[in-house]
């Protein structure tokens, strides 16, 4: 097949949708053990994650989303906020491959952001924010929604009129 090089775009084009900083519903969709280009590291857990908008129900795509075995802060803290969001029953140790059994279907909320770039240049996809807890229980996103619902605007009901006979 020929290719027209006149007609080759110029502009690099969007890698996929930025979702806009905030919380939302994840619902993951598969887990599974990857291993690392370095097959001298551990494996790690990849999940994919299906976004939806809390407030409108909207789906706002795919993400995806690793848990590690590492000894470091962030990754010890990111397994024991999801731990604590989807409500798993685990005490003492485990292997990460055993999550991949139990945490398919389950949702949690999740906070994310757009990729801050150190370039300074537009952020091409949207990734995990670090910055707050993370992963949250689904019940504190049903809570926040009925919230935002009950503490946005009301219209004043229009004026009845009643007549006695």
């Amino acid at each position: 097949m020929a290719i027209n090089f006149n007609s080759l775009p110029t502009e690099k084009p969007a890698l996929g949708v930025i979702i806009p900083k905030g919380t939302y519903l994840a619902k993951i969709v598969k887990a599974e053990m990857k291993q690392p280009k370095d097959e001298t590291k551990d494996e790690y857990l990849n999940m994919e994650l299906d976004i939806t908008d809390i407030a409108s129900n909207t789906s706002m795509g795919k993400m995806w989303s690793i848990l590690t075995t590492s000894e470091a802060p962030l990754p010890r803290y990111q397994l024991a906020r999801i731990i604590k969001a989807l409500n798993l029953p685990i005490n003492g140790d485990f292997e990460l491959k055993d999550l991949t059994k139990m945490i398919v279907n389950k949702e949690m909320k999740v906070d994310i952001c757009p990729e801050e770039k150190k370039d300074g240049t537009e952020p091409q996809r949207s990734v995990i924010d670090i910055s707050a807890e993370i992963f949250y229980p689904v019940q504190d996103a049903v809570i926040q929604a009925a919230e935002d619902i009950l503490s946005a605007p009301t219209q004043e009901a229009p004026a009845t009129v009643s007549s006695s006979y």
